[in-house]
């Protein structure tokens, strides 16, 4: 009886079903668990990845040229830590550091680190999984030209809203920041050119002789303020100082210093008298004079000497073309000397042409304008600043003459429309020329005029004086490629 019993439980097989399953319940749980935990895992390194690359970028963007220290490393860490914050993913031992790269000052090397931990597979001794990322980060090796068009009317003597100083003041130190952020030693190029602007700008020392009217319409106050024709001969650059009828030369107004211009007649327009359109074509910018009697291509001479009617006048300091500067010293020098004479109307218009004109590859300048220098690109910016609205007045003299008596401007509006109307067709032709435009309002309440000017929100700037530097350096950092290396 007890035999056949056992017999029977050995030969029962209805009770092998609890310890099959409990032998195949553990690599189930490692199949199913270890797929769980590698995807977190997985997820957890790509933001570690992203978290880290958006901290190098940041901390290479808020250098100044090649500098990085505690403040650079301190942005870094913010935007990793954004972007990564504390506890996701239950990540423990989460690290980020960022050095510069000691044999490529101009590259940061970041790496970020973090222990995540397991569900089920600590089931089996693995309670977590570590991962790790590095990151780069620099900007690109191109070359830069920047033109900049600077407000030096009569109310940059003012102090700023903030006080401390005038506004020239500030831009003459605050220019700097500019200059300092795109100090990199990568083998880059960066240029400069100069253009301060009221009603009229100073640059014929920059042009050639056939680009100068030798005889020129003025106004003649002896004569109802109609119009009367003086000879080069008889200009403020004559060796007889407005008297005489030998002498005076295009060379000898052109390097006189006070070589401020007349603007020439608007392309399709009539150049005797002259007429002018309140919007620029690529012809107005590019045109250039086929020799030195192509009148109705070539500048007038600001002589306000010679003219009649006015009630202001003035001519700011001589503009220069796109150049490189040694150091900051240099540069700041240049500045100073571009913004000594402070006085004026504002025509914003007058400025923005004459700085795409330095700036334009099929030009006056286009010989010294290439595309690219060796095998890398030549990137253009205008930074246009600016401390008012565009203001004209109808007896001042400007470079579109004296508006009371010449009335040479053509459009529809008042005189300041038509200006204004002239200034946002530059700005968009700048534009379609691939050149970007940044536009800093110093001080000013209302920018309508002129926010549309820049190439894009992020390319407007405001300062209220005491933080131009800062905003000039912004706009340095902002000139460039930068990019992920890695």
């Amino acid at each position: 009886m007890c035999r056949q019993f056992l017999r029977r439980l050995i030969n029962d097989e209805a009770g092998n079903v609890l310890p099959l399953f409990a032998m195949g319940i553990f690599p189930l749980i490692g199949l199913v668990g270890g797929a769980m935990d590698i995807s977190i895992a997985y997820m957890a390194r790509s933001k570690l990845q992203k978290a880290c690359d958006a901290g190098v970028l940041a901390g290479r963007q808020s250098m100044s040229g090649i500098q990085f220290g505690p403040s650079e490393k301190g942005q870094a860490k913010e935007f990793f830590d954004f972007n990564y914050p504390a506890g996701l993913y239950n990540a423990k031992k989460l690290k980020f550091d960022v050095v510069q790269n000691s044999s490529a000052v101009s590259e940061l090397k970041g790496t970020a680190s973090a222990d995540i931990p397991t569900s089920l597979m600590r089931v089996f001794g693995f309670s977590e999984i570590s991962i790790a990322v590095t990151c780069n980060a620099k900007k690109d090796l191109g070359h830069n030209d920047i033109v900049m068009v600077l407000d030096v009317t009569g109310s940059m003597n003012d102090a700023p809203s903030t006080g401390g100083g005038s506004k020239i003041s500030k831009l003459r130190t605050g220019a700097s920041g500019l200059f300092r952020a795109l100090d990199t030693n990568d083998g880059s190029t960066t240029r400069y050119g100069i253009v301060p602007y009221s009603h009229t700008v100073n640059v014929g020392r920059s042009l050639r002789n056939r680009d100068i009217l030798v005889k020129q319409d003025y106004v003649d106050g002896r004569n109802f303020y109609k119009l009367k024709t003086v000879h080069i001969n008889a200009s403020s650059w004559n060796v007889g100082n407005g008297g005489g009828n030998s002498g005076g030369n295009r060379q000898g107004f052109r390097t006189s210093g006070n070589a401020c211009i007349e603007e020439r007649a608007s392309d399709g327009y009539s150049s005797n008298p002259i007429e002018y359109a309140d919007t620029v074509t690529l012809q107005d910018v590019d045109g250039t004079p086929a020799n030195g009697n192509d009148s109705a291509m070539q500048f007038g001479r600001y002589d306000p000497g010679v003219q009649n009617g006015q009630n202001q006048v003035g001519c700011p300091s001589e503009a220069t073309t796109l150049r490189e500067y040694a150091n900051e010293t240099t540069f700041n020098n240049a500045i100073s000397a571009a913004t000594a004479r402070v006085t004026g109307g504002t025509y914003h218009d007058i400025g923005m042409l004459w700085g795409l004109r330095f700036v334009s590859r099929n030009g006056f300048f286009a010989s010294d304008n290439p595309e690219k220098r060796g095998q890398y690109p030549v990137n253009q910016h205008i930074v246009f600043m600016t401390d008012g609205k565009l203001e004209t007045g109808d007896k001042l003299y400007s470079a579109y003459g004296v508006d009371r008596y010449t009335d040479r401007m053509q459009g529809s509006g008042t005189r300041n429309q038509k200006h204004v109307s002239r200034f946002k067709s530059i700005c968009t032709l700048a534009k379609s020329m691939k050149v970007t435009v940044w536009v800093i309002a110093l001080d000013v309440t209302d920018t309508d005029d002129i926010k549309t000017c820049a190439t894009s929100d992020s390319h407007f700037k405001t300062s209220d004086g005491s933080d131009l530097e800062e905003v000039f350096e912004s706009i340095g950092r902002g000139i460039g490629n930068l990019r992920l290396t890695e």
